[in-house]
């Protein structure tokens, strides 16, 4: 996910639109892997605490985009109009990177 939205940073004005909609397609399809596996372990939880699991889990999402557009996107665009993606990009790297320390 992280590989592709970095890639996404780097894709410009002088490549053709079927570059960036190829690599938009593959980014596309690793969020909804990772998704996938969000809500996949929500049945598995503590069955007296299922309803504040989904809801947490449902509205992660919601939060981390807001959380993302105001920390990458909004202070970052007037920049560069690839910039946030490159930086968003690296960031979901890194933390998947130590994800397997929280095993």
């Amino acid at each position: 996910e992280g590989i592709f939205l970095l890639g996404f940073g780097f894709v410009d004005n002088s490549q053709p639109w079927y570059v960036a909609l190829i690599v938009l397609l593959c980014f596309s399809i690793f969020v909804q892997m990772s998704e996938g596996t969000s809500y996949g372990i929500v049945p598995f939880m503590n069955p007296k605490q299922l309803a504040c699991t989904s809801a947490l889990v449902g509205a992660g999402g919601n939060l981390g985009a807001v959380i993302a557009l105001w920390c990458f996107y909004k202070p970052l665009g007037p920049i560069n109009t690839l910039l946030p993606f490159k930086v968003h990009g690296i960031y979901v790297l890194v933390l998947a990177l130590t994800s397997p320390a929280f095993y």
